[in-house]
């Protein structure tokens, strides 16, 4: 099934299909590469997953504090706390000293865990 979706008639229509096109293809490439990297680290799995009841996902954590996920995402990397590579979003040091994870969901693909108390 196809849909044609023309720029001349809709811009904004056309930007938002883009976009969501644009990240589908980057959530797919990122369990791809991350797959690798989660294997490795299976062992430290079972602790790390019982300090994480007290964080939130980014996009819960944007809700909390009434913001998009895109614009909190931006003030992360705006802070050090991720970094944008490639067009992926990447953890930092100092992410992991404020508390941020990253995790790898088999449904959901990768996403990053934030401090309840986090505020900016």
């Amino acid at each position: 099934m196809g849909v044609l979706i023309r720029r001349s008639d809709d811009g904004e229509l056309y930007k938002d299909a883009y976009e969501e096109a644009q990240r589908i293809i980057r959530v797919s490439e990122e369990v791809r590469i991350s797959l690798e990297r989660v294997h490795n680290d299976n062992e430290s799995k079972p602790e790390a997953e019982e300090t994480s009841s007290d964080k939130l996902t980014t996009s819960k954590l944007a809700k909390k504090l009434g913001v998009k996920t895109g614009e909190l995402t931006d003030k992360l990397v705006e802070l050090g706390l991720l970094e944008l590579r490639d067009g992926k979003h990447y953890i930092t040091a100092k992410g992991k000293e404020f508390g941020g994870e990253f995790r790898m969901s088999p449904k959901f693909g990768p996403y990053f865990l934030w401090p309840e108390n986090f505020s900016d």
